[in-house]
């Protein structure tokens, strides 16, 4: 059973590392280069349909680790140790994500595309600067 489970977390944490990435190395960049009102169009319900997606897949992602550092307990050392330190980091990059990202997120899936708020821009900006943070960390 570990190793299936170990399996499972694996590839659902490796997809969400992939999905990140993508995110920033490719397709807010190209979102960048757009015209304005195409990167509005674009953007709101990208963000819209991530912001109800990811929720989910961070919250599986924390419970398939934590339930991971159990199976591999003592956490005290060894390899329950390393993945109780990743869920913990985990849990700090979902708090990271909801006070500080997910505000701006919501402004931007709200949005009405073909008239976007004043300051549409400057919350993206800000926004893939929060990202590439939360990112290196």
């Amino acid at each position: 059973m570990t190793i299936a489970y170990d399996i499972v977390t694996a590839a659902a944490t490796a997809m969400m590392a992939g999905n990140e990435f993508a995110i920033a190395a490719f397709v807010h960049p190209q979102l960048g280069r757009l015209s304005s009102r195409t990167h509005a169009e674009a953007a709101a319900p990208m963000a819209a349909g991530l912001g109800k997606a990811m929720p989910f897949w961070y919250g599986i992602a924390l419970l398939l680790l934590i339930g991971a550092a159990f199976e591999h307990r003592p956490i005290s050392h060894g390899s329950g140790r390393l993945i109780a330190y990743a869920a913990s980091l985990w849990a700090a990059t979902i708090i990271f994500t909801v006070t500080l990202l997910v505000p701006i997120n919501r402004r931007i899936a709200k949005m009405n595309a073909a008239s976007p708020y004043d300051g549409w821009l400057d919350d993206r900006v800000r926004w893939d600067l929060l990202y590439s943070i939360r990112l290196q960390c």
